[in-house]
C-alpha cells in the first residue's frame, strides 16, 4: 500500500528529489533506447560502417530526411519502439524497483475491472472526437501575445518538425506497415506512456500533494508538453487528464492503457482507410469540417459517458 507524504515534513523537497531521480532514469532510458534503436536502424537500412565520417553523416541525414532511404519506415518504427520501451517502460521499472522498492505490477491496486469499464472508456474516447477535433482547430490558430515572438517561432519550428515525422510514420504502403504502426504507435506508446505518466508521475504528485485533481492535471500537462507539439497541447492535455481520472477511479493501469491504445489505433485506422480510399475524408482535414453544434453535442455525450463511468468508480 502506498503511503501519503503530503502532511509530513520536507514533503516538497522529497517530491523534488524523487522527480529529479525519475527524470534521471528517463534520460538514461532515452539514451539506451536511442542507442539500440539506432543499431536497429543501421541494420535495417544497411548503412556502410567502414567510413565513420560518412556513416555519421548518413545517420544524421536519415534522422532529418528518412523518406530518402529504402526501408526507412521500418527503421524509424524500430527507433520509436526501442525509445518508448527503454524511456518509459524500463525507465519506470528501474525507478520503481531501485527507488520505491516496488514493481510495475503494484500499479494495479484495485480490483480487476469489469469489461463494461473498458467499453465505456473506449466509447467516451469515440464520442469525444468531434470535440477534440474542434479544440485542435482552435489550438492551431492560437497566437501568443506581443513580446513572445521568439517563443512562438520556436514552437512553430518544433511543430513543423514533429508534423513531418508524424506524416512519415502515418504513410502506410502495405497492411504490414499498418500492423507495425498499431504495435508501435498504438501498443508500445500507450503501454509506456501510461505506466510512466499515470502510474509513476501522477502517483507521485498524488501522494505528496494529497489532491488527486491537481496530480491528474499537472501530470497531463507534462504528458502533453513532452510531445513537443504545442499547437496540439490542449486536446492532448484533456486526453491525458481523462486517462488520469481513469487511473484514479479504478486503480489499475490497464484501463487508461486500453483507452490510450484505442485513441491511437483509431487515428492510425482512419489514416490507413483514407490511404486505401475506403473513406473520402482526410483525417488531417477533419478539424476544419467539424461544426460548432457537433462539438457541443460531443461535449454533452462525453459528460454523460464520464458520469456513467464514474458510477463504476472504486471507492
Amino acid at each position: 500500500m502506498e503511503e501519503n507524504y503530503h502532511l509530513g515534513p520536507n514533503a516538497w523537497l522529497s517530491l523534488a528529489s524523487k522527480l529529479l531521480t525519475l527524470f534521471g532514469f528517463f534520460l538514461l532510458g532515452s539514451f539506451f533506447g536511442q542507442f539500440f534503436g539506432l543499431l536497429a536502424v543501421v541494420y535495417i537500412i544497411g548503412f556502410p560502417t567502414a567510413n565513420i565520417e560518412q556513416f555519421q553523416k548518413m545517420v544524421m541525414d536519415f534522422m532529418v530526411h528518412p523518406e530518402k532511404y529504402e526501408n526507412a519506415f521500418h527503421g524509424m518504427m524500430a527507433l520509436q519502439w526501442f525509445t518508448a520501451l527503454f524511456t518509459f517502460v524500463i525507465g519506470s521499472w528501474a525507478y520503481l524497483h531501485y527507488i520505491e522498492k516496488r514493481s510495475i505490477a503494484e500499479l494495479n491496486v484495485g480490483e480487476t475491472p469489469n469489461w463494461k469499464i473498458f467499453l465505456w472508456s473506449i466509447l467516451t474516447i469515440l464520442v469525444s472526437m468531434p470535440l477534440l477535433e474542434y479544440i485542435i482547430q482552435w489550438n492551431q490558430n492560437l497566437i501568443l501575445p506581443a513580446g513572445f515572438e521568439e517563443l512562438e517561432s520556436w514552437m512553430k519550428t518544433s511543430e513543423q518538425n514533429m508534423a513531418q515525422l508524424t506524416k512519415f510514420l502515418l504513410n502506410f504502403t502495405s497492411p504490414t506497415d499498418f500492423a507495425i504502426a498499431i504495435a508501435v504507435i498504438g501498443g508500445m506508446a500507450a503501454l509506456g506512456e501510461e505506466i510512466f505518466f499515470r502510474g509513476v508521475v501522477q502517483s507521485l504528485f498524488e501522494r505528496y500533494i494529497g489532491n488527486a485533481h491537481v496530480a491528474i492535471w499537472v501530470s497531463a500537462a507534462i504528458f502533453s508538453f513532452i510531445h513537443m507539439q504545442f499547437y496540439g497541447f490542449f486536446p492532448r492535455l484533456f486526453l491525458g487528464a481523462f486517462f488520469g481520472y481513469l487511473y484514479v477511479w479504478f486503480r489499475t493501469i490497464w484501463v487508461p492503457i486500453a483507452a490510450h491504445f484505442f485513441n491511437n489505433a483509431w487515428t492510425l485506422l482512419m489514416h490507413y482507410l483514407y490511404q486505401q480510399k475506403q473513406i473520402q475524408i482526410n483525417p488531417e482535414e477533419m478539424g476544419a469540417m467539424v461544426p460548432w453544434w457537433s462539438a457541443l453535442l460531443s461535449m454533452v455525450l462525453v459528460a454523460f459517458y464520464i458520469k456513467r463511468l464514474y458510477t463504476y468508480k472504486t471507492d
